[in-house]
């Protein structure tokens, strides 16, 4: 995909599309290569411009009836809508069976019907026949499962490229993404500083580099890294993705809604940086916004292949919003529409969602009917009741937030419970019980560190959690505790 994107950013495809548009606009085609229209009916297709990707393959099968290359994109074309039967007759109709593309989509369909060892063991089969491609055939096989993210199964071809074809200069950052696939970004970082030593102009490589300071909390080399990348090409949307990434991840929201504002006027279709602006959005409480942005975001959903799964998310997003805007009668129609959608292991979550919208307009019992909804639901009975605490204490009903989380510790055991220390300390805070809001911030950070710091990190900034006990005792008896 990298490749693609730098192809079709080049002079000479942007030359070929804008002489093809031209033609269009004037009510007719030029005349081209296969290849060429079948290149800008993939561009269109990437953009998700389906009738323009359409009308340049026809186009292409009409001028080059015995080209493969059209029959190519028509395959890949039913394969992208899950339309496999229809994908694999198109492939079996096609003359030229040797073609290395027509072993590419044939294992990709295997991988997509879930058989991923038939897919390898098919492309390995073939290597028997390419022997004079053999170290390109194993590339391209290797970036099939990288596509897929079949990332062990991706290092297998791997080491069988750097077998056959040592030299090649993708082996460094071709393995250090796979590690990152295989969550071992520790082992990635020094093959991706060492690959950036020899090449401090491999943007990708700055990228990744992003990406891994991102997974491994180190925001500000993130953010360094993400420039490298951006000074190299201002207008790159990867590195303006993982700027944006690592500032929503360190809570930098402003910072996060400008980087992927960027991006989405470079990639107007990604739905999944739609999601990221909107739940920016949301955290600065900038509703309107984000009920600009879901309109937006649905659209691009309704495109995807398994939409499902994204409508759900855009309905619930906007049901909160539109709660926190006070129009609950939309925002319970908007939560109905995600609950329809959503999957068995998913309900459970937008009961709590319909139960929060009902709790914030004061409706308590409706409100309640969607909590027990949930808990019957759901077959996490702890994490369950741990939510709903979470959404009473956050709308101020602090008593029966204390009253589950208590129930939480007795569920889960003394030792696995106390993660909910910090939590009760904060119901204590917001109730005015100092006592024990003391008694349970003591003890909180040696509970759960983490979410001692989200709690209390804005009444007690720079200051270490352990330290935070202290610095409230000060705050309510003014001195500090004695040892």
């Amino acid at each position: 995909m990298e490749n693609n994107n730098k192809y079709y950013q080049s002079r000479h495809f942007l030359r070929l599309l804008h002489r093809y548009e031209k033609a269009v606009s004037e009510g007719h085609l030029p005349y081209l290569e296969a290849d060429e229209l079948t290149d800008i009916a993939e561009y269109y297709m990437t953009g998700r411009q389906d009738a323009k990707a359409n009308e340049a393959i026809r186009a292409a099968i009409r001028m080059h009836p015995d080209s493969v290359d059209p029959q190519i994109f028509l395959a890949r074309q039913k394969m992208y809508y899950d339309q496999l039967d229809e994908a694999r007759a198109i492939i079996d109709g096609i003359s030229e069976q040797d073609d290395c593309e027509i072993l590419y989509i044939r294992a990709e369909i295997l991988i997509k019907e879930n058989r991923v060892n038939e897919a390898s063991d098919f492309l390995l089969a073939e290597m028997k026949q390419m022997q004079d491609c053999l170290d390109s055939y194993t590339y391209e096989c290797l970036s099939i499962f990288m596509d897929y993210d079949l990332w062990e199964m991706a290092d297998e071809w791997w080491n069988r490229l750097l077998d056959i074809d040592p030299e090649n200069p993708q082996l460094p950052i071709m393995k250090a993404e796979i590690l990152m696939g295989l969550d071992d970004y520790e082992e990635a970082l020094p093959m991706l500083q060492e690959i950036l030593d020899n090449e401090p102009y491999n943007s990708e490589a700055w990228n990744l580099l992003a990406e891994t300071y991102v997974a491994l909390d180190m925001y500000s080399k993130a953010l360094e890294a993400s420039d490298f990348s951006l000074a190299i090409n201002p207008q790159d949307s990867n590195a303006l993705l993982m700027k944006g990434n690592a500032y929503m991840n360190d809570e930098r929201m402003g910072d996060a809604i400008e980087c992927y504002t960027r991006y989405l006027e470079l990639q107007p279709d990604d739905f999944n940086v739609e999601i990221s602006l909107g739940l920016c959005y949301s955290s600065e409480e900038r509703h309107k916004e984000v009920l600009d942005l879901l309109d937006r975001a649905e659209q691009n959903a309704m495109r995807l292949r398994n939409k499902n799964a994204e409508l759900t998310q855009v309905y619930q997003m906007r049901a909160y919003s539109l709660s926190r805007l006070e129009r609950t009668a939309e925002a319970i129609a908007a939560i109905d529409q995600a609950i329809k959608l959503a999957d068995d292991g998913q309900a459970w979550r937008l009961d709590l969602t319909k139960a929060d919208i009902y709790l914030l307009s004061k409706q308590m019992k409706q409100a309640e009917a969607c909590f027990l909804n949930a808990i019957e639901k759901s077959t996490e009975k702890g994490d369950t009741l741990f939510n709903i605490a979470l959404i009473y204490s956050n709308q101020g009903y602090e008593d029966y937030a204390i009253e589950l989380l208590d129930d939480v510790w007795t569920l889960f055991g003394t030792q696995d419970g106390k993660f909910v220390v910090p939590y009760l300390a904060n119901c204590y805070m917001h109730k005015k019980d100092m006592e024990n809001f003391l008694t349970y911030l003591k003890m909180a950070p040696y509970c759960d560190r983490e979410a001692t710091i989200l709690l209390f990190r804005d009444r007690f900034p720079g200051i270490a959690p352990e330290d935070y006990y202290a610095y409230a005792y000060k705050e309510i008896y003014g001195i500090f505790p004695k040892e």
